[in-house]
């Protein structure tokens, strides 16, 4: 942090006046003046105005109170500054109202027309964490570094191992370790949850796998079954079968029976013509009758004989007609019965197979409309990305020439103010050189001085005119290389203020290339991190689009096997074996139409008439009339018998019917029962044929699950690979590994420019060691940071040094550390101070301490110190002399050549 401009109003000695002081111009400061009058005050102001700290009296939180200048309420410092080529302004006011203080912080970095950009957070907290990140150093950190404050310049020193460990890490910014260590535990928690995650995956698989174990059994347990089922439902249908062929034949003799009970009516009928016939025969044998004629009764005769036999012989061949009819009306239904149920439970198959199918096609859908709105998704935000990413590389092709001027005037500028502070310590050094060069001839000219100044030897009048014009001669030359100086200096200042000028102006489009090249180099990770989900989800969804398409190429086939099936159970009734037992029925029952029965009762009364007939031609034709009706008599007897004996075989076959129908409901009850074994069959073979769907849809899990836990078991192992690196990376960002090391590399260097510079101090009589560790009584060793001093009289404690003794030892390694924090800043922008001390000092301490000064020059921007010494302030070339008036202390500045 080098300061550039400061606006202080009401803060401690300074009044309501505001007072600018401009450090911009100076490399070496003196800040003099007398006690009291606001020489430290200055310094607590940057500190107040930077990190809100600054001396405060002892009991309170906060120091903003008492720094108030006395009598006012409202306290202001403006603080403007630059951290590695950027310029920062902080503005911080604190207000004293009736009901509570109030406080504010303000924060922002110029760009190169100087117009400022906020960057204040919404609290003033997080604003002074941007600042403390901006700045890269604690108030602790400076406190015990660049800054030495008035009467505690063993700061540093009189902490304890501990803390000045804690401090040594807070100076080397080791904070951004543990900042990467909170990153890399944050992705080691991350990795340990996936990784505690990918192991509750793999026992959820485990425990499916588990559950999915008697899934094989299981299937073919239900192939058992099925078959069973099978078995017994081919059982139940030849049962039926039987039964209907039982039943077939029951209604079969139901018609028999009727043609049976129709014969034997008709026999009984018959048997009470005969005995009509009988007893006419008997009246006629009585009687005489010669009505007719005999030829008319001859032909009506024939007629009649005609006429009743053709009757039968028709009745007769319709009895066969219609046993063939029955028979092939039989075999049509049990062909068609046959085709029908095989033809059910082929569709009955194919049916619940397309419901599975489309019921998977349902969840594939599903899964489709999801992984589209996914890639969806992924191609609006590779979209977005590589969107913002071609304005990121517009904006750093904008402003990528200018980052390169930027980066080349920064390099020429660091340069030209090594350049400039060279000439100005050859000034200073020339400056120094005349003064003694002056005193040697002052001591020279008086005239109780006749030796040498250097070599204490005598001198004659001629040796000492001969040096006397030597040494005036060497201050021309000095002068000459003084004024050469100032105007190098001068040549310098223009060309400083230039390249500042110029870097300025490029210095807001270098911050916008950097950060639109950082959000570029983001942009790209997060656009390769899109384009890995595309594919990935790409992949998937060509998964479930393959697995769609084999799925409605499986429903397709399906379809149309069930398309298939009923065009061929349309063409199997419509088969040429059906159709001819059809043609049969048909031509049966065309031919039975064309038969001319004659009805019972036309029957009977045709042969009676048929009989009355026969007789009277009988009795006209025949002599013996009596002796052939006797005879008739007789033979009508005979039939008599032989239709009682007929009418009795009837009712034993009436019997027999009688009997198998009593089974009838029998079988009816056994059919009704079968085909509800047949439906629950039915029944449990779809269910069978489910359970059979849903073991094969979980085999088929099983082995999907077995492939996801390879993967899983796969990605788990890389997860836990990577978590033990992160581990290892987390324990090597701790304070024990990398922290420890940098330490443990810092203290040499700490050590080299403490003894270099303490070396001068005490003419190589002191030197300093720094243990960082301790040996243990017990054994082993412990990490401390232990400061053991070294001189003449041995190694003592920093304690038993006098107060000058110790303020040198201080001294020197305060820039010890200071220079170490600039080398490892990588620059040389760092600023020191050092606020009083030097009354401890001799007149010969005070020299060396001023030759340190400005032999440490080169490796700050700017060193400020604070002294109301005269012997001191007057070495410098530029003095802020602070002033208390009526109205608050003044700053004037004063060069000095």
């Amino acid at each position: 942090m080098i300061p550039h401009i400061l606006h202080i109003k009401n803060f401690l000695s300074y009044g309501p006046e505001t007072q600018i002081i401009d450090f911009r111009p100076y490399n070496l400061i003196s800040l003099s003046g007398k006690n009291g009058h606001g020489k430290s005050a200055l310094l607590d102001a940057i500190t107040w105005s930077i990190w809100g700290q600054a001396r405060k009296s002892s009991g309170q939180s906060k120091p903003d109170s008492g720094l108030m200048h006395l009598g006012q309420k409202h306290m202001m410092v403006i603080l403007e500054f630059e951290v590695n080529g950027t310029m920062y302004r902080v503005r911080r006011e604190y207000l004293q109202t009736q009901s509570k203080p109030f406080a504010t912080l303000d924060f922002g970095v110029q760009n190169q027309d100087g117009k400022l950009i906020p960057l204040t957070d919404k609290t003033i907290k997080d604003t002074q964490d941007k600042i403390d990140r901006t700045i890269g150093i604690t108030y602790e950190s400076f406190v015990n570094s660049t800054f030495l404050r008035q009467g505690q310049s063993n700061e540093f020193s009189k902490k304890s191992p501990k803390e000045r460990k804690e401090v040594l890490a807070q100076i080397l910014q080791l904070q951004r370790f543990e900042q990467q260590k909170k990153i890399a535990l944050a992705h080691a928690r991350k990795l340990q949850q996936e990784y505690q995650l990918s192991l509750q995956i793999q026992e959820r698989i485990n425990l499916e796998l588990d559950q999915l174990k008697l899934v094989d059994t299981q299937c073919q347990d239900v192939i058992q079954k099925l078959s069973t089922l099978e078995k017994t439902h081919k059982e139940i249908e030849t049962k039926l079968l039987i039964i209907n062929t039982e039943l077939q034949k029951i209604k079969t003799s139901e018609n028999e029976a009727l043609f049976i009970q129709k014969q034997k009516n008709d026999s009984q009928e018959k048997l009470n013509s005969i005995i009509t016939q009988i007893n006419a025969i008997k009246e006629d044998l009585k009687k005489s009758d010669s009505q007719a004629s005999l030829q008319e009764l001859k032909n009506k005769h024939v007629a009649l004989t005609k006429e009743i036999t053709d009757s039968k012989k028709a009745y007769q061949e319709k009895i066969i007609l219609k046993e063939k009819y029955l028979s092939t009306k039989e075999q049509l239904n049990t062909t068609l019965s046959t085709i029908q149920k095989e033809f059910e439970q082929k569709k009955q198959k194919l049916e619940i197979n397309l419901t599975h199918k489309n019921e998977k096609i349902k969840q594939i859908s599903n899964q489709l409309l999801e992984q589209n709105k996914i890639i969806q998704t992924l191609e609006i935000q590779h979209k977005n990305a590589l969107h913002e990413n071609n304005e990121f590389l517009k904006l750093m092709s904008n402003y990528s020439k200018s980052s390169a001027l930027y980066e080349q005037e920064k390099l020429q500028l660091d340069l030209k103010r090594q350049e400039y502070q060279s000439v100005c310590a050859q000034g200073t050094y020339l400056k120094q050189h005349k003064i003694k060069i002056e005193q040697n001839i002052q001591h020279l000219t008086t005239d109780n001085h006749d030796s040498c100044i250097m070599c204490q030897q005598p001198l004659d009048q001629d040796n000492k005119d001969k040096l006397l014009t030597k040494l005036h001669l060497e201050i021309v030359s000095i002068d000459t290389e003084i004024n050469e100086c100032k105007e190098k200096a001068q040549s310098l200042k223009t060309t400083f203020s230039q390249i500042q000028e110029s870097i300025q102006k490029h210095q807001s489009e270098h911050e916008v290339y950097l950060q639109a090249k950082a959000k570029h180099e983001q942009q790209l990770i997060t656009i390769n991190n899109v384009i890995t989900q595309e594919k990935a989800a790409q992949e998937k969804l060509n998964t479930i689009k393959k697995e769609d398409a084999e799925t409605l190429n499986i429903i397709k086939e399906s379809e149309k096997e069930l398309q298939q099936l009923h065009q061929e159970y349309e063409k199997s009734l419509e088969a040429d074996e059906l159709k001819n037992l059809r043609q049969i029925l048909t031509d049966i029952e065309t031919e039975g139409k064309k038969l001319i029965i004659l009805s019972p009762q036309d029957e009977t009364s045709k042969e009676e008439e048929l009989t009355a007939l026969h007789q009277k031609i009988s009795q006209q034709t025949s002599p013996d009339y009596q002796i052939k009706q006797e005879a008739i008599l007789t033979e009508l007897n005979k039939q008599i018998e032989e239709i009682k004996i007929q009418i009795t075989k009837f009712e034993n076959e009436l019997k027999n019917y009688q009997n198998l129908k009593s089974s009838e409901s029998h079988f009816k009850k056994e059919e009704s029962q079968l085909l509800q074994d047949l439906e629950t069959n039915k029944k449990e073979y779809q269910l069978l044929l489910i359970e059979k769907g849903s073991l094969e849809h979980k085999k088929k899990k099983s082995h999907d699950l077995s492939i996801e836990l390879n993967s899983v078991q796969a990605k788990s192992k890389n997860t836990q690979e990577e978590l033990v690196d992160y581990q290892e990376i987390c324990k090597a960002l701790g304070k024990d590994g990398i922290q420890a090391l940098l330490i443990e590399q810092a203290i040499p260097e700490i050590e080299h420019e403490t003894n270099q510079i303490l070396s001068r101090l005490t003419n190589n009589q002191t030197q300093i060691f720094i243990e960082s560790l301790k040996d243990l009584k017990k054994g082993g060793s412990k990490e401390t940071l232990d400061i053991k001093i070294a001189d003449s009289f041995g190694i003592r404690d920093y304690e038993m040094f006098s107060g000058g003794e110790a303020f040198r030892i201080d001294f020197a390694l305060r820039i010890g550390i200071s220079k170490l924090l600039a080398r490892r800043a990588g620059t040389t922008l760092q600023t020191i101070f050092i606020d009083e001390g030097f009354g401890s000092q001799d007149e010969e301490g005070l020299g060396l301490i001023m030759d340190n000064i400005y032999k440490i020059q080169e490796d700050f921007a700017k060193i400020v110190v604070v002294s109301h010494l005269p012997e001191m302030k007057e070495q410098f070339p530029v003095q802020f002399v602070v002033e208390k008036k009526r109205s608050g202390s003044i700053i004037s500045v004063t060069e000095q050549g």
